[in-house]
């Protein structure tokens, strides 16, 4: 099974709207697929956004997305989802590599995993201060210095 990456474009729109849909907006949870959640619903406007304005990286099996990232225009991911079905491969570890952020912005409460020992493995952590958001369950990460 050859995994390609690449930069996402607007024609990608619809599949990664599919995607996020299916693993993070519940959709795979009537077919109780291992993996999906009901943690987060991305807008097809705001895809736009992202793949016209910051950086998103795909990862695509057969044509078909198996992974996605979002690296804003201050180098700040908000975004690493690898298909459930696709996780512990290394799928997500070649994403964060290829958007190389100093700073990441993850939700923390989510049912689909806790992504923080992900994150520290590669290298980052926590960054100090209280969580963010509306809820307080948005940690920062950066970079650890050698």
């Amino acid at each position: 099974m050859e995994i390609v990456y690449r930069t996402a474009d607007e024609r990608d729109i619809p599949a990664i709207t599919a995607f996020v849909d299916f693993w993070l907006a519940g959709r795979g949870l009537a077919d109780n697929v291992p993996g999906s959640a009901h943690d987060y619903f991305v807008p097809a406007g705001r895809h736009l956004k992202y793949v016209t304005k910051y950086t998103t990286v795909i990862a695509l099996v057969e044509n078909c997305i198996i992974g996605w990232s979002v690296k804003t225009h201050l180098g700040v991911l908000i975004h690493l989802l690898v298909a459930g079905t696709f996780r512990h491969g290394g799928i997500g570890t070649e994403l964060l590599k290829r958007q190389d952020p100093e700073t990441i912005r993850s939700k923390m409460d989510q049912a689909a995993g806790d992504p923080a020992k992900f994150y520290e493995r590669a290298g980052y952590a926590r960054a100090p201060g209280q969580a963010q958001g509306r809820k307080h369950n948005i940690e920062l990460f950066s970079r650890k210095s050698l």
